[in-house]
């Protein structure tokens, strides 16, 4: 794999920070070296060595390719209930990028690529409510501010950041899963990076949101430079001084996942296409939750939304803010 895209691919930024503790590459993958775009987005990853930064990266791709693939065929393939193994009958461009009444707007949020279905079908379960806790964080202020104990500012410093210049907010309203949104503030306090991660393990969510978030730093600073108004500092400072606060050391890892019974409707679908059948490829989708990035103006795609509905998100988007996290 990796002899492929050295051949086929270019990089288009590389970055490791120089730090004798933890070396974090960050890859960005645009186009085939005959300058043809084949791919609906960018394909980014993060990590701490080559091999893993590249492994994520041929994850994104296939992520991807596949819902794009999917977005053209018309047979008919099936969805798995979570709740009750059962199998139901859809299009298969239903598993691909677009806007239908079940499901509301879909993007790649919910997808996973791997070897091993239990681990990825955990993976994009994750994925899939950490979007929808973004949405009632950001929305709703429903979320609390995480402690910046030694644990945590040894994490934030091995990653070459300054302990003063981040927050944490921590999410857990739909599940028991540990989700963490990481900001990252420049001299100005200005937002200039942030990630979010949903984990069995919140120290894992942590770093995974840490990752993330220098990642968008490095490569999308274009997207943070909406959010640079005196608006948005003061609807942020508020958020961050009027939330509950809470400690890291009393989130306990968690064994199996378990969903708030108003949610716990995600259906699980394969992505593989006949021509693709080596590393599985898989999309969690919800009718009662977002399957896409709560942004703004998805969220008025899907106001039908339980989820929308439930927490009255719905009265909040004509004069909210724009979430920050992509």
């Amino acid at each position: 794999m990796f002899d492929y895209l050295e051949k086929s691919f270019f990089l288009h930024k590389t970055v490791f920070l120089n730090d004798p503790i933890i070396s974090m590459a960050v890859f960005k993958v645009e186009k085939t070296k005959d300058k043809k775009a084949i791919f609906p987005y960018g394909h980014t990853s993060a990590g701490k060595n080559k091999q893993v930064v590249l492994g994520k990266l041929y994850s994104e791709y296939l992520e991807r390719f596949k819902m794009s693939a999917n977005s053209r065929y018309t047979q008919e393939t099936q969805l798995i209930s979570l709740q009750n193994l059962k199998p139901r009958q859809i299009n298969r461009s239903m598993l691909g990028y677009d806007i239908d009444k079940a499901y509301g707007k879909k993007d790649t949020t919910g997808t996973a690529s791997g070897l091993r279905s239990a681990f990825i079908i955990e993976k994009a379960i994750m994925e899939l409510i950490e979007k929808n806790e973004l949405m009632l964080m950001w929305y709703k202020k429903y979320c609390k501010k995480l402690i910046k104990t030694k644990l945590v500012k040894d994490i934030i410093t091995q990653y070459g950041l300054q302990t003063n210049a981040v927050e944490i907010f921590y999410s857990q309203n739909i599940s028991n899963i540990h989700t963490i949104a990481f900001f990252i503030f420049d001299s100005k306090k200005q937002i200039v990076g942030s990630g979010i991660s949903g984990d069995k393990n919140s120290v894992n969510a942590l770093k995974s949101a840490i990752e993330e978030a220098i990642m968008q730093h490095l490569l999308n600073k274009s997207f943070f430079i909406d959010f640079k108004t005196p608006e948005f500092k003061k609807y942020f400072l508020n958020l961050s001084m009027t939330i509950e606060k809470i400690n890291i050391n009393t989130l306990k890892p968690i064994k199996k996942i378990e969903i708030q019974k108003e949610f716990n409707d995600i259906e699980i679908g394969l992505l593989n296409i006949s021509a693709q059948q080596r590393e599985i490829t898989i999309k969690a989708l919800s009718r009662r939750m977002l399957n896409c990035v709560p942004f703004l103006g998805n969220i008025k795609c899907n106001l039908d939304k339980y989820i929308v509905k439930y927490f009255e998100i719905d009265k909040e988007v004509e004069n909210a803010l724009q979430c920050p996290v992509i």
